[in-house]
């Protein structure tokens, strides 16, 4: 799963250990777990850690190099923003990490790129959803649940195929056959799982969905 089994340069291992870490340390810096102010709130990081775990079980190797799973960051993001999300998908890419028994040189990478990477592009297109979009419910749901993963999991996607590129000394050999078709399938099933996930618990569940105002999308009153 991602560099978890690719063998890499010391610098690169240690360098995206650094890497990592600091992103974290200024994820925890801004008390990130002040949101979990309820047990349901706790409740629901904690499944959804699970969840996208899951997920991230279910991959599809292309050709022995570059491997697709479904990354579900962008859903934690817009439940819990990108600090909170950050962290999530730390854990979850330790949870990998332990049931794939993995050595520990492909983590922070596998971080980077399939974590950190999609809540850092998820979190911007939010901004700029909130500012430059209309306030209504059916935006929100298209523009966070639908449009934003899609291009989050293609960003990281390529990113991760140039990590390849970069490790091969720039051969395109390591480039899987069909690889643009396998990107927009991704896309297409990431949109699909957390447009319906998005649609559903900020319909049903807003309280959940801690990064939206209430009265900005006229869900009908004040959480619960």
């Amino acid at each position: 799963m991602g560099f978890l089994y690719t063998p890499l340069p010391l610098w690169v291992a240690v360098g995206a250990w650094i890497a990592a870490a600091g992103l974290l340390a200024l994820a925890l810096w801004r008390n990130p777990f002040k949101r979990l102010h309820d047990a349901t709130l706790q409740h629901v990081w904690l499944a959804i850690i699970v969840a996208v775990s899951v997920l991230w079980a279910t991959n599809a190797w292309l050709e022995d190099g570059t491997v697709m799973h479904v990354l579900g960051a962008t859903l934690v993001v817009t439940l819990f923003d990108w600090a909170l999300a950050l962290v999530a998908m730390a854990v979850v890419t330790g949870l990998a990490a332990l049931v794939f028994d993995a050595s520990w040189q492909g983590i922070a990478l596998t971080f980077l790129v399939f974590g950190a990477l999609p809540v850092g592009v998820s979190a911007l297109l939010q901004r700029a959803a909130v500012a430059w979009l209309p306030r209504n419910l059916l935006v929100f749901i298209v523009s966070q649940g639908f449009v934003a993963p899609a291009i989050a999991v293609t960003v990281a996607a390529y990113v991760a195929l140039g990590a390849h590129i970069g490790l091969a000394n720039g051969s395109m050999l390591v480039v899987p056959a069909g690889y643009a078709f396998s990107v927009l399938v991704l896309a297409s099933g990431e949109a699909w799982f957390t447009g319906m996930s998005t649609a559903l618990i900020a319909v049903y569940r807003p309280a959940w969905v801690t990064t939206y105002d209430v009265r900005r999308y006229r869900l009908g009153g004040p959480r619960t």
